[in-house]
Formats: structure tokens, sequence, C-alpha cells
């Protein structure tokens, strides 16, 4: 379920009264994790783009079995590109590109909020490589 703003502030709220009334230690700590624009390839848009399907492993993430790739990619949307996008792996079976809003005005598209993976109807955008380029329908999204 994705945090909202009222349920972060809440959760936030109980953290900080936890924490003066003594019931959190001074050495407790809350790991936050952030996203930045990065995208999830699949086999076929791989070889397009790289010329071939195997993702090079550049950094682990905190999810298991998630990784920062060496590969990257150019976004070019109606009116911008973004350079050096970071490919995420694993490789999986459909192409999805997770961008913030201002990625989206710079790209001059407009990419629902949506989980991820879910992917029908969202925007669309041409991703360049060092070998191609695929141009996509759908499964540009701002992450919720």
């Amino acid at each position: 379920m994705p945090l909202d703003a009222n349920r972060l502030a809440s959760v936030i709220t109980e953290v900080v009264t936890e924490f003066f009334q003594g019931k959190l230690p001074l050495q407790s700590h809350i790991p936050v994790g952030v996203s930045n624009r990065h995208l999830h390839l699949g086999k076929a848009d791989m070889e397009v783009l790289f010329g071939h399907n195997k993702l090079t492993p550049y950094k682990e993430l905190g999810q298991p079995g998630q990784y920062a790739a060496q590969e990257t990619v150019t976004i070019v949307g109606a009116s911008g590109v973004i350079e050096k996008v970071r490919v995420l792996g694993p490789l999986r079976d459909k192409t999805q590109v997770e961008i913030s809003v201002s990625d989206a005005i710079k790209l001059g598209i407009a990419p629902p909020v949506r989980d991820s993976g879910i992917l029908d109807g969202s925007a669309g955008a041409t991703l360049v490589g060092p070998k191609g380029s695929v141009t996509l329908r759908d499964g540009v999204i701002l992450a919720a």
C-alpha cells in the first residue's frame, strides 16, 4: 500500500513522540530510500538498445535481488531529453520507465501516478541506447 502524505505525517509524529517519551533508544534509526529516475528493460528492448540481452551489475540495491546496472539510456520526450538514465536489473517482461514530475515537465509528457508494473494507458517516450532506439507507446509512469 502506498504511503500517502497524511499517513506519512502520522508515522513521523508517532516516531518523534515515542523518541521523546524514551520509548526509542538513541541508536534507533529508520532506513530511508530514495528512488531516482530509472528504468527496467524487457529482454527484447534490451537487445535493440544494447545489442545484447544481459545487464552488467554495477551496484546492489536495498531490495533483495535488484541492482543498478552499468547500462544507461537517453529518454526522449515531446519537448526534451534526459541522458544517462540508469537501467535497473534484473530484466523484466515489459519495459518500464519511472521518472519524477520535474522530469515529465522537461520531457513534455504527462505520465500517470501508478504502482510499479501497472503500465496500460501510461505515457510513452523514446529510449535511445548505444546500438538502437525503442519507442514506447506506454510504460512511463510517476511511481506511486
